[in-house]
């Protein structure tokens, strides 16, 4: 299968990172509050309540880094994260 265009960086122009983020909710934070402020985000694809370690499991896409690390900041800040663990999609 032949490689999409890349820029001078290896980027492919356009398409992003794909990114999916392990949520562990403050212990006062407010569920039903979380998982509206993460639906109402542009970046957010999916949401969902998970069981274990983690509350909520973010299906995202964001430009770049910058935007990501802008969406963490606006997680743990802003919408009652405690935690996150990010892992990025290769493929």
């Amino acid at each position: 299968m032949p490689l999409p265009p890349q820029d001078g960086n290896g980027a492919v122009p356009g398409a992003g990172l794909q990114a999916f983020i392990d949520v562990r909710l403050k212990p006062d934070a407010d569920s039903r509050s979380f998982l509206a402020r993460a639906q109402d985000n542009p970046a957010v694809r999916d949401a969902v309540h998970v069981t274990g370690p983690y509350d909520y499991l973010l299906n995202v896409r964001v430009p770049g880094m910058p935007a990501l690390d802008a969406l963490l900041h606006q997680l743990k800040t802003e919408s009652g994260a405690l935690q996150t663990q990010t892992r990025l999609a290769l493929r």
